[in-house]
């Protein structure tokens, strides 16, 4: 008779394709240590955009998802409130992009339907800047650069935005992270692990998949075709994962301007 008590439970995790949530994740992909091993882990990876719906839809257990979901969402899930993906002031792989002077209004943009966060995030930063909103079009990151001209700008994130930031051609870039900050002095959270509030887990097993993540930072990059010295300074500077008061603060900030622009 087979023994059911050394079964490990499978946990479905959802995560994000980007290289910016690798040091979060890693130890899912690569467990060790005991709280690990008490788990098989099933990896999906996408867009936040897309987590949050497998998450309600309850086809992963747990969810990388943005920020803002977590927030929208909170009489259904929780959220880990010591990790995230976080930036001070320049993320660098996340920006408002426009043809000339970010300073000079536009009559469209045309958001990345991969995020959501990001996406309201630009149309409060828009707001207090210029006093108006424009017109906001979803759209596929690779086709928005090509509908950017005088009249209208765009906003990409993930490991497209780092390819325009490497490249950035004849295009203003302006960093979301650092407007932020300007507005605010407050860091801005990205995205946070969310799961169902009935879901019964070690909460250990975040600190633990960033515990390796965190000492695999040479091995993660090199699964990138960025620049070596880019992606260190891209995981280790320009973002960070340990979330405290400061982060919290933010993201209380960042709900209450939702919810006066009515975008909550």
């Amino acid at each position: 008779m087979q023994d059911n008590s050394l079964k490990k439970e499978i946990l479905r995790i959802g995560t994000v394709k980007f290289l910016n949530a690798k040091p979060l994740d890693y130890g899912f992909f690569y467990p060790e240590g005991n709280i690990l091993n008490h788990y098989k882990f099933k990896i999906y990876e996408d867009v936040p955009s897309i987590l949050i719906k497998y998450l309600k839809e309850k086809q992963i257990d747990i969810g990388l998802i943005s920020s803002i979901e977590a927030l929208r969402n909170e009489n259904q899930i929780n959220f880990y409130p010591h990790l995230g993906i976080c930036s001070q002031k320049n993320v660098q792989s996340i920006f408002y992009i426009t043809k000339k002077n970010y300073k000079k209004p536009v009559k469209r943009i045309y958001l990345d339907q991969s995020s959501r966060s990001s996406n309201e995030l630009l149309k409060i930063l828009y707001y207090f800047y210029f006093k108006e909103l424009p017109e906001f079009i979803i759209e596929k990151p690779q086709n928005i650069l090509n509908k950017i001209n005088d009249n209208s700008a765009g906003l990409i994130i993930g490991d497209p935005a780092i390819n325009l930031y490497l490249n950035p051609n004849s295009f203003y870039l302006k960093d979301l992270a650092e407007w932020w900050y300007e507005l605010t002095q407050l860091p801005f959270v990205f995205a946070v692990w969310a799961f169902p509030k009935e879901l019964n887990i070690n909460l250990k097993i975040f600190e633990e998949s960033y515990r390796i993540g965190k000492k695999s930072i040479d091995k993660i990059i090199i699964r990138y075709s960025f620049p070596r010295d880019f992606s260190y300074q891209y995981l280790t500077k320009n973002l960070y994962y340990e979330m405290g008061e400061k982060e919290l603060k933010s993201l209380q900030l960042y709900k209450s301007f939702l919810m006066e622009l009515d975008l909550f």
